[in-house]
């Protein structure tokens, strides 16, 4: 999410970067090899060669995650596994692998505690920092990528961005690369292929966890086979034409397209390399699969680096076993933390100290170990972890709704002429950047300015106390949605547009209904968000005096917009405005999710019916459109209860 309005730029980046992100793709590797190498993206044992066949045959039967498990506490003599919980191997419609209590757990009981260095850690510092130079081009890219961010971080007058996306890019690359040699040297045909080096030694000492990469959740033909090949649910696996017709009208169709995007452009700068590297014996698609492999491991299940280790503690791990424990925003049962002792920098430095995972509260026998992945709308959880939560009481949930109306009639009490009309002459498309550009931008001025006037009045007066409220809905954040042309201005720009759009937040139900307990949530979000449409009317109110005028190059003046920001502005409601243009935007989502809802559920019926698709392809795009369902189905469930809560303060005339 970014407070600026995203360019136009971006959407012609993600048109030519989708020809480069293909959908998906599959080793081809022989069973009869004496040494077989099942690819990441498949859900099979990890074979050690020097075992007997016995034992062989059995580990080939055994889960990947229950390998892992049982093998990692095996090398990790320090590891702690409270008695009273323990893994459960799952089919995937009932939930996958998960951590389950066996027994009653107290609060503040420890249940788990791994050493990171035994247990197998893995994370871009520790591994590119013993990387030597000039020996493996990826390596050396990698280390390219990653220093930039560490110069950045520790002169940050430098102005460079450090994006969370390209350090998940550098953790990603070096799954990839390890996962590509770990195939050549455990595949019958490529073992010779395989270098002698630092990327061998590290495939090999990490070989365990790589082959466990990535679960991503799925669903079985038949609910009593675990080890069923999983089919991805990662954004970056789905078809174009899922992506446009299941997704469309949603934030997350926005958000899929830039994840596609933003892995395409990266396949291509990464492309020289892993080429040079891995091309002997090696199919470019497989290098793509185990770089789509890569990130979605990184994206669904990868951890903050909190101890500050590396860029002052915004870079990622990847942790086994902790990464079993699955999600819940809801009422998470664990949580964890990265323990060391005091005085412990060098162990920190050397990635060194423990995962402790402890209960946040009393956990009953048969309950699933869960923690909280960090608070997420719906489709940014789809857009990373590849699944949609389902609503079981009560969670925070997000909405985009437009800041300005598609398209602005200059002229609402006019009449305009036939003439004007197929001239535009009344109205301005505000799906084009070139005019909503600089109006989003003077909002979140204007805001800024309101904040500050706020701030130095100390006025909070009328805040709800909202102590378990997402801290990132207390701030402004603009994103963009993709849309349509507008009917009027569709055959001169017929390409898709991006709508600016703010995100509000509140607590939703199992039931929309309006209640007192709830209502609190309802009113703060809708506070939160009032001085942007108030600068978006004042904006929209100096734009239609102007077109009156005859003077449209007249500039739109800031300071009117941050007095309605402000709420300083007496001669005007700007309150009412605001609500208005809410509601508007409001209406128009819902109508949207509503309709495109609708056209989905069309286009998913021929496939259904018209037996265009074998069984297995036609079950992973319903399930997708379960999901898509999903996305649509939360933010509506945000968008009514916003609706209702403007409605029943047009009919009471109170504030919200």
């Amino acid at each position: 999410m970014s407070g600026q309005p995203f360019s136009l730029l971006v959407g012609i980046i993600i048109i030519i970067a989708a020809d480069i992100v293909q959908n998906s793709f599959a080793f081809s590797v022989s069973s009869s090899s004496k040494r077989t190498y099942h690819p990441p993206s498949c859900l099979y044992s990890y074979l050690k060669e020097n075992e007997p066949q016995q034992q062989q045959q059995q580990q080939q039967q055994q889960h990947p995650h229950s390998l892992l498990w049982e093998k990692t506490l095996e090398v990790s003599p320090d590891s702690y596994v409270n008695p009273a919980i323990e893994l459960a191997i799952r089919p995937p419609e009932r939930g996958g692998t998960g951590i389950l209590a066996v027994d009653d757990v107290k609060k503040d009981t420890a249940v788990l505690c791994l050493p990171l260095e035994q247990v197998g850690m893995i994370d871009a510092a520790s591994i590119l920092d013993a990387a030597p130079d000039g020996e493996d081009l990826v390596f050396d890219m990698l280390k390219k990528m990653w220093n930039k961010q560490l110069a950045s971080v520790k002169n940050k007058k430098s102005g460079e961005d450090t994006q969370e996306g390209k350090r998940l890019a550098v953790l990603a690359g070096i799954i990839a690369h390890l996962q590509l040699t770990r195939y050549k040297d455990k595949t019958a045909w490529t073992a010779d292929l395989a270098k002698d080096g630092y990327a061998l030694d590290q495939s090999r000492r990490l070989g365990l966890f790589l082959d466990a990469m990535p679960l991503l959740p799925q669903r079985s033909t038949t609910s009593n086979n675990p080890l069923q090949h999983p089919f991805p649910t990662h954004f970056l696996y789905w078809e174009d034409d899922e992506i446009e017709h299941l997704l469309k009208g949603t934030m997350a169709q926005t958000k899929a397209r830039e994840v596609r995007a933003g892995v395409g452009l990266v396949v291509r700068e990464w492309s020289a390399a892993f080429l040079k590297e891995h091309s002997g014996g090696m199919k470019q698609s497989e290098m793509l699969n185990a770089i789509f492999s890569a990130f979605t491991a990184v994206l669904s299940r990868s951890f903050g680096d909190a101890a500050g280790r590396d860029l002052d503690g915004a870079g990622r791990m990847l942790v086994p076993l902790v990464d079993m424990l699955n999600h819940d925003s809801e009422d998470p049962n664990v949580s964890w933390k990265w323990h060391v002792g005091e005085g412990d920098e060098e162990k920190i430095k050397a990635g060194r100290g423990d995962i402790l995972v402890t209960t946040l509260r009393d956990v009953k026998k048969g309950e699933e170990l869960c923690k909280c992945y960090g608070w997420r709308p719906a489709w940014d959880i789809a857009s990373s972890y590849g699944f949609v939560p389902r609503l079981k009481k009560d969670r925070w949930e997000c909405s985009v709704i437009p800041l300005l109306p598609a398209v602005l009639d200059l002229a609402p009490d006019v009449i305009a002429t036939p003439n004007q009309i197929s001239n535009d002459a009344t109205s301005l498309d505000l799906l084009l950047e070139s005019n909503y550009g600089v109006l989003v931008k003077a909002v979140i001025a204007a805001v800024d300015a309101a904040n500050e006037i706020k701030a130095r009045q100390n006025s909070d007066i009328g805040s709800e106390d909202l102590s378990d409220r997402p801290a990132q809905l207390d701030r402004l954040e603009v994103v963009s949605l993709f849309r349509p042309p507008p009917a009027l201005t569709a055959k001169d720009f017929p390409f898709p547009r991006r709508q600016p759009c703010v995100i509000v937040g509140t607590k939703i139900g199992i039931s929309d209904q309006i209640t007192s307990s709830n209502r609190q949530y309802h009113r703060e979000a809708i506070k939160k968000v009032l001085p942007a449409y108030r600068a978006a009317a004042s904006a929209i109110a100096q734009l239609r005096l102007n077109h009156k005028n005859n003077d449209s190059s007249s500039p739109i003046q800031a300071s009117q917009m941050t007095m309605a920001a402000a709420s300083l502005d007496k001669d005007i409601d700007w309150d009412n405005a605001a609500f208005e243009l809410m509601k508007l935007g409001i209406n128009d989502r819902i109508q949207t999710i509503e309709r495109d809802g609708k056209a989905a559920n069309t286009w998913l019926a021929q496939f259904t019916m018209g037996n265009r698709l074998d069984a297995n392809s036609l079950q992973h795009r319903q399930f997708r459109a379960e999901m898509s369902s999903d996305i649509r189905e939360a933010e509506l469930n945000v968008l009514y209860t916003l609706h209702n809560e403007l409605n029943a303060h047009a009919n009471k005339d109170e504030t919200p």
